[in-house]
């Protein structure tokens, strides 16, 4: 009975989560009794279809095993049973009083889908038995050449998509000075923008304060750039990326050489893992920031502090050259040069002779380094470039504050990216108990305590426009080794957990690192985590974690009380897990901690704010009518407990924006929005503060203030209403005349007509919309990244095929006129599918015309020069360094 209990448990679970596989759920309103939640369920048929397979399933397994036979093979699928937790979201009563378990109904389902799989594969490799011969591992030279080519293949993508960005254009003008002018003056290489080989926009100089003889210096020290020169004269921007995925790799190296060292080769690896693989490594790994190479020497100094003494005095030469780099690279790493220089000294203070040879090029370099600010800027002060920046905001009362956000901010917080770093705590007590690391681990400790204190006076402690946790990776490598020491030490059961720990860490470094164009690791300072809002689904959940970017430290230090919470209960289950005497398998024990974790953060999270149930209810009308599928689905509003459709359902979609809650602008041609909508017909209705009549206009816009919709008459009814059709899902904003009905404003709606149901929409990831000059209704949508839009006109990037989708407005013709500058060439142009590509010489222009069928539709537009050019190359006067294929002009006839 038992057995027969777990299978019916496992095939419906799997049957409804098959059923569940279209659902959708989306908060549509927040009263006071609680959240106000619409379902979109597929029709009941299907949940009848899958549960009848799933009995004939059940009774196909009854019958053809019998008696103990059936264990392995009952095991294998238990795991599947965590299915069963899609459903959460869909019952009727807990999750209003826990509105943070919806987030099961958004990405994460598939996450827990893939963690049953998961643990179906660990059931299975457990019941095959360990090899009977022991394999050797790879060494060195294998990890050196996969972690060099796994940083150049996401930092090539990184490059190629984004770009540099934040402060990695100012490290390298001043790279460009150095190599151009053999000076650290950049005001020059900001006038002729010599940044524009590799940065689109304008860029300013970066500084707070004029050196001598008014000469601007940037506030970023030169000791990174020095190093990129001979990468950026080889190959420019991608030069310095791949100059950068060279250090990491080298710093990789270092971490598994002291890894193995005190834990042995398989230990190494898992350590290189969770320290080389994870958030923040990742994606600093690439980025053109000091923070890497000084990490490389701090993962050096870590293995000289307990790899065995070398003798010759060349050796402590080129160990303090190595770390007279430091203060060059920036100003807080002589915190770490200090604390180091201190730790080598004291174990080689015996060895005079290799003392004065560690010490000598330190000594040299600081001397250097403190006369660089004497002739830049006529003090021996290295704080003097920042002005009065360090004594306003580089003060000790931000210690802690700096010190939380570092760890637990849901947008830069270490362990909310790489949960796997909890283990360095457990290490770090490991190593101070054993007498032969106790040194070396009091070394690392005291380092680790003196950066992050000092770093977290900071502040902007998160560093700017930058990933999370930048501050903490030069001391990555100390942390290193206290992971090492303990996966080596934990006994088995803690191994699993640090194994789950592992596999969520890896996986969000992927996830933020494989498609940086969705910026998943760059947050904004002082709003959501991208990460936590792209996983959140129709739950509050970015509003319940803590962020410390602001200046209210103890109501955000209160959101980390549910989570301190389950993670105490947590650790209870797994404790009482590890020791009952029922045999539980490796990956149930790694459930019950983990379900622990889950449920009871989300259940003591309670309710958001009122700001976030605000936005919370906007997000999920949004949601509602974007999920829309018309007859495929039926809505059910949980608050009535009755099934919804058609009007009833678009009703409950319709978005606001009103002055009450303080989401007007006072910008006229943006003032209300942004309303995300699918394709489909909408009414827009402005509210004004009486029934009077007033002159003026009203109307919507969409990408760079494209009107699609405005009203005909100069006198504005209240509520004044306009209709627009979407041809694709789009970003709309509500506009009036000027400023004057912005004060009367009172509030914005717009009301889904009818929806282009879901599956009948174009696929297509909308970039920018542009009117087609001379005909009404017509428009350019731009479909990817690989074109530059100039107002009705678009130039392709490069050698790149751009792709737009031309809404012709009725038209019959399609007219395109190509220009392919001074390089002439092959050009590939389809048009709705036919092919009319042609050749064109150099600085030809040639139009080309293609009948359409009738009625307005979209049709695609497929344009790829084989050649390209940079107009700054051909132009003296040019400072466009863009790279650039051929300018498509489109017309309607």
């Amino acid at each position: 009975m038992a057995r027969l209990a777990r299978l019916v448990c496992v095939s419906t679970g799997v049957a409804v989560a098959i059923w569940l596989l279209p659902a959708s759920v989306h908060i549509v309103d927040w009263t006071r009794d609680g959240p106000v939640r619409v379902a979109l369920l597929a029709p009941l048929r299907n949940l009848w279809l899958s549960l009848a397979v799933a009995a004939i399933a059940v009774l196909a397994m009854g019958v053809r095993h019998r008696g103990e036979t059936t264990t392995v093979s009952d095991t294998l699928i238990n795991p599947l049973m965590l299915l069963w937790l899609w459903t959460i979201p869909y019952l009727p009563w807990l999750p209003d009083r826990a509105p943070v378990l919806l987030a099961l109904a958004g990405p994460l389902r598939w996450g827990v889908a893939a963690f049953a799989l998961c643990g179906c594969l660990w059931t299975a490799i457990a019941s095959i038995g360990a090899p009977s011969r022991a394999f050797a591992l790879p060494g060195r030279r294998t990890l050196l050449i996969v972690s060099f080519a796994l940083y150049v293949t996401f930092g090539h993508r990184s490059a190629d998509g984004v770009g540099p960005d934040g402060v990695e254009p100012h490290y390298l003008v001043v790279t460009q000075s150095l190599l151009r002018d053999h000076d650290l003056a950049i005001e020059n290489n900001h006038t002729r923008g010599d940044y524009h080989e590799y940065y689109a926009r304008d860029l300013r100089p970066d500084f707070m304060r004029r050196g001598l003889n008014e000469v601007i210096y940037s506030i970023h020290s030169p000791g990174l750039p020095a190093l990129l020169v001979p990468a950026f004269a080889v190959a420019g921007y991608w030069g310095t990326v791949v100059m950068m995925c060279l250090f990491a790799a080298l710093a990789a190296a270092a971490v598994f050489d002291l890894a193995e060292m005190l834990a042995g080769p398989a230990v190494a690896w898992t350590t290189w893992a969770a320290v080389c693989l994870t958030v923040p490594f990742v994606p600093y790994s690439w980025l053109i920031f000091p923070e890497m190479p000084g990490g490389l020497v701090v993962a050096w100094t870590a293995l000289w502090l307990y790899a065995p003494l070398p003798v010759r005095a060349r050796s402590w030469i080129w160990r303090g050259l190595a770390l007279a780099i430091l203060p060059w690279l920036h100003t807080k790493f002589v915190i770490l040069l200090a604390a180091m220089v201190v730790a080598l000294f004291l174990r080689v203070w015996r060895n005079p002779r290799a003392a004065v040879a560690l010490v000598t090029p330190v000594v040299v370099s600081l001397g250097l380094w403190l006369y660089s600010f004497y002739r830049l800027y006529g003090a021996f002060d290295p704080q003097v470039p920042y002005g009065d920046f360090p004594k306003l905001y580089v003060l000790v009362a931000n210690i802690p504050r700096g010190v939380l956000g570092l760890l637990f901010d849901q947008k830069f917080g270490l362990l909310v990216y790489a949960p796997i770093y909890v283990i360095a705590i457990t290490g770090c007590w490991m190593i101070l108990r054993r007498s032969d690391l106790r040194w070396f681990g009091l070394a690392l400790l005291s380092t680790v305590v003196a950066f992050v204190a000092s770093s977290a006076r900071m502040y902007m402690w998160w560093g700017g426009s930058s990933a999370p946790a930048r501050f903490l990776v030069p001391i990555l490598p100390l942390l290193a080794p206290m992971i090492a020491v303990a996966l080596y030490q934990i006994g088995t059961s803690a191994r699993r957990a640090a194994a789950l720990l592992l596999a969520v860490s890896l996986l969000v470094a992927v996830g933020g690192a494989a498609w940086p164009r969705r910026f998943m690791l760059f947050s904004p300072p002082h709003g959501r985590a991208r990460l936590v809002e792209a996983l959140q689904g129709a739950s509050p959940l970015s509003f319940v974690l803590p962020t410390f970017t602001g200046e209210d430290t103890i109501s955000e230090l209160a959101l980390l009380g549910p989570r301190a919470i389950a993670g105490f209960l947590a650790f209870v289950v797994g404790v009482l897990a590890a020791r009952t005497r029922r045999r539980l398998t490796g990956f149930q024990f790694v459930c019950a901690p983990l379900l622990t974790f889950a449920l009871v953060s989300a259940v003591a999270a309670g309710a958001p704010p009122k700001a976030g149930r605000r936005e919370t209810v906007a997000r999920g009308r949004s949601e509602l009518i974007h999920a829309y599928d018309g007859a495929r689905q039926r809505g059910f509003n949980y608050r009535r407990l009755e099934t919804i459709a058609g009007r009833q359902l678009l009703d409950l979609g319709t978005l606001r924006a009103s002055r009450a809650a303080n989401e007007l602008a006072g910008d006229p041609q943006r003032v209300g929005g942004p309303f995300s909508l699918p394709a489909g017909r909408y009414s827009a209705r402005f509210w004004f503060t009486n029934e009077t009549t007033r002159r003026g206009t009203v109307f919507v816009t969409v990408g760079d203030h494209l009107i699609i919709a405005r009203n005909s008459e100069d006198v504005l009814m209240n509520p004044a209403a306009l209709t627009f059709d979407l041809p694709v899902d789009a970003a709309i904003w509500a506009g009036v005349s000027d400023p004057a009905l912005v004060q009367s404003l009172q509030q914005v709606e717009v009301v889904a007509e009818s929806v282009v149901p879901r599956r009948e929409r174009p696929d297509i990831d909308v970039h920018a919309i542009e009117p087609i000059e001379g005909r009404p209704g017509a428009y350019m949508i731009y479909g990817d990244e690989e074109t530059y839009p100039e107002g009705g006109v678009f130039w392709t990037r490069g050698t790149h095929a751009g792709r737009v989708w031309v809404s012709t407005g009725g038209a019959s013709t399609i007219v395109l006129t190509l220009h392919v500058g001074p390089v002439g060439g092959a050009v590939r142009v389809l048009v709705d599918g036919q092919d009319r590509s042609v050749t064109l010489g150099r600085d030809e222009t040639r139009q080309i015309e293609t009948p359409l069928p009738p009625g307005d539709r979209l049709v695609p537009v497929i344009v790829e020069a084989r050649e390209q050019f940079r107009p700054s190359d051909h132009e003296r006067s040019s400072t466009d360094r863009r790279w650039l294929g051929c300018q498509v002009r489109i017309g309607l006839r």
